[in-house]
């Protein structure tokens, strides 16, 4: 004949160093995302080097204040921007945007929008291996 079993049993379960499994969980999830916000800023710096390379050359400054902006926005999500100025003002070529554009005297001559879509194979490309590099060392 079967045994009944007691509803109201109860089972109590104690693990230890579950605090070190979970310290070792949330350092490797750090590494993790340090490793995915640097394959951002490398696949910017592609686009950066292209651009670079694009640039109209007036006196200088537009070459001067090609940048890359590294950072986290309000929801927390890290990005990567390649930008033309310093953000202050000064020496800022404002008009490189009418280069890009256009006026209703001038044709665009863009070369930042180039930049990028000459750049998307090599920075899809670059994410592919990245990600799959990441996600084998996640895995051993």
């Amino acid at each position: 004949m079967a045994r009944r079993m007691r509803r109201n049993s109860r089972m109590r379960l104690r693990v230890e160093g579950a605090d070190d499994v979970i310290r070792a969980l949330q350092q490797a999830d750090d590494a993790l995302l340090k490793e995915l916000n640097d394959l951002i800023a490398e696949a910017a710096e592609i686009v950066f080097r292209e651009a670079d390379a694009r640039v109209p050359i007036l006196s200088g400054k537009s070459r001067r204040t090609l940048r890359i902006e590294i950072g986290k926005n309000r929801k927390g999500v890290f990005y990567a921007n390649v930008v033309i100025g310093n953000g202050t003002g000064k020496e800022d070529p404002f008009y490189i945007a009418f280069y890009e554009l256009g006026t209703s005297r001038q044709p665009p001559r863009p070369f930042m929008r180039p930049s990028l879509d000459k750049s998307r194979s090599k920075i899809r490309k670059h994410l592919i291996e990245g990600l799959r590099s990441v996600i084998a060392r996640q895995g051993r």
